[in-house]
This record gives structure tokens, C-alpha cells and sequence, in this order.
């Protein structure tokens, strides 16, 4: 399996820290959204201890570092999460690096080229400029309702679905939750030609409650959207989540746990 590695001295009298870096994409990543996985590996005689990983690629925003500190031994492995920004899509996303805090090296950190088999960077950049394109041909607006009808039901919420710079028939086949939010709706439901709005009645429930899903969940707002446009074949695709939403999703959260603990 290829891999990258820091060679050389990034500093003229400090010495390389032997670490190689590669990138992988688990569906844990795939659902969440805007993650990856770096695995490193010590590939020295001495142990390293790692303190930050991050992501650097031309191709995306840069995202916070991963704050992670382990002793690697020689030879030991480990993989750690890196996040990404909003995808440029006017540039690819090689080469790229994993950049790496160390404590052996505080006040530089490591810029390790990142290998990237079976092209894991360049699927997820394609992707997201496809999903990016598709969110201007086809516009969806989510709107919830201010409470459920009851402290333990589901949230009524309505998905609208606007023509962009879309023609033909517009097919709205599949939406998807995340960690803590389970959405469901009458699916599938078609905007046909003549028409330029759809309005598609969903509810959303919580999918968890458990204080480690609560404290632990990265994403809780990525929620997938399957849209075939014409006659091609169903693309993927997000539902856009304002800061209002968010908080009428988080408040509806609280209090549904607190109803159903």
C-alpha cells in the first residue's frame, strides 16, 4: 500500500521526524460529512508522539486541527480524524498533505505528503462540486415547525423544493438523517416539468438520546438527499440547515430526550 513520508530536515538544525500518512474515507466519514481518516505510521528507530493532525489540500477550506496526543512507538500506527472545508472546486485537491503536531517538534509542525489511495481525496472533491452543482439546479429550503405536537413525537417539517437552473421532471427518491436525527417523508414525490415548486411533508425524530451520541456527534446536521434530474440516475446531495433551524432542531432534541428519558 503506497504511503507518504517526511524526509528530509524541514529546518536547518532540526532534525526529520519520521512519520508517513495516508488518507482513508470509513462510512462513519461518509455519513457524517467533511472528515476523513489519516492513518500515520512511526516508519523510525525512536518513538514520536503526535499532538495535531490536519488537513491540507488545495482543493478544500482548511478546517481545525485534530487535537490527538499518543506516543508512537517504531513501527506503530494510528488513525485520527481530519476535517475539511468547503470544497474548491476551481482547483484539485493534490497534492496534499497531513500536517502533523509532534511534541518533539512544539513550535513546527510536520507537513507530511499524503498518500491517497484509490483516489479517496479526488472521489469526495468530485462529489461535493456535484452536490454543489446540483443544490444550484435544483434549491431545497427546510422547514421545520416551531415544536412537536407533543414533548415525545416526531417534528413536523416540510422540504421545498425549487426549480433552479433545472429542466424536466425533478425527482426528490430518498432523504437521510444523521447520528441524531432520523427523517422520513412520502417518498419518492416529482416537481414535472410544468412546475417549478414542491412541497414534500417529512418529520424529524430523534435517532439517539444516549449522553455519548449527544456529547460525541460532529455532524448532526448533514442530512443526505438523493435527486434525479430528467432521466439520469439519482445524485447525492445535502439539505441545507440554517443557524435558525439548528437551534429549533437542538431545542426539539432537548426536550424530546428529556420526554423520553
Amino acid at each position: 500500500m503506497l504511503s507518504g513520508c517526511a524526509s528530509g530536515r524541514d529546518a536547518e538544525d532540526e532534525p526529520a521526524i519520521p512519520l508517513s500518512a495516508e488518507a482513508y474515507r470509513s462510512r462513519e466519514d461518509d455519513a457524517a460529512g467533511g472528515r476523513i481518516h489519516v492513518r500515520l505510521t512511526n516508519t523510525g528507530d525512536a518513538p514520536v508522539t503526535v499532538t495535531s493532525v490536519a488537513l491540507d489540500s488545495p482543493g478544500f477550506e482548511s478546517a481545525p486541527e485534530t487535537r490527538r496526543e499518543i506516543e508512537l512507538g517504531p513501527g506503530n500506527r494510528i488513525d485520527v480524524e481530519a476535517g475539511y472545508g468547503a470544497v474548491r472546486c476551481d482547483t484539485g485537491p493534490e497534492p496534499a498533505y497531513a500536517v502533523i503536531g509532534t511534541a518533539e517538534r512544539a513550535a513546527t509542525p510536520v507537513r507530511v505528503p499524503l498518500a491517497t489511495p484509490y483516489d479517496v481525496l479526488g472521489r469526495i472533491h468530485d462529489g461535493d462540486c456535484a452536490a454543489e452543482e446540483l443544490a444550484r439546479a435544483v434549491p431545497v429550503t427546510l422547514i421545520p415547525e416551531a415544536a412537536p405536537p407533543e414533548p415525545a413525537a416526531p417534528l413536523p417539517a416540510r422540504l421545498v423544493v425549487s426549480r433552479g437552473t433545472a429542466s424536466g421532471d425533478i425527482r426528490v427518491d430518498e432523504v437521510g438523517g444523521s447520528v441524531l436525527y432520523a427523517l422520513r417523508g412520502a417518498l419518492p414525490a416529482t416537481m414535472r416539468a410544468d412546475e417549478d415548486q414542491l412541497n414534500i411533508d417529512i418529520t424529524i425524530d430523534a435517532a439517539r438520546c444516549d449522553p455519548h451520541a449527544l456529547a460525541e456527534a460532529k455532524k448532526p446536521f448533514v442530512f443526505p438527499l438523493w435527486i434525479a434530474v430528467g432521466s439520469s440516475a439519482p445524485a447525492y446531495s445535502r439539505i441545507p440547515v440554517s443557524e435558525e433551524n439548528r437551534r429549533t432542531l437542538t431545542n426539539y432534541l432537548t426536550t424530546t430526550c428529556d420526554a423520553r428519558r
